[in-house]
């Protein structure tokens, strides 16, 4: 079993994922770790936990059409 890369997706998420990671490692503010403005709230985790959900259901269909209309 293979992955089949259409249009080189797999390999630019990738590269987006770890360049994310490295520039908050290299950019973060030690001076706002404990502020106060510097936190969650509701409102902020209710619309996080939403948008993770709704690409988790749908996001699975969505490149299984790309794969099989895509050939």
């Amino acid at each position: 079993m293979y992955a089949d890369d259409k249009g080189g997706t797999m390999t630019i998420h990738m590269f987006g994922a770890f360049f994310g990671l490295a520039a908050s490692y290299f950019f973060h503010n030690k001076t706002a770790k404990g502020h106060k403005q510097n936190s969650s709230n509701y409102i902020s985790d209710l619309a996080s936990f939403n948008g993770t959900l709704f690409l988790y259901l749908y996001w699975p269909s969505f490149n299984s059409a790309l794969h099989f209309y895509g050939s």
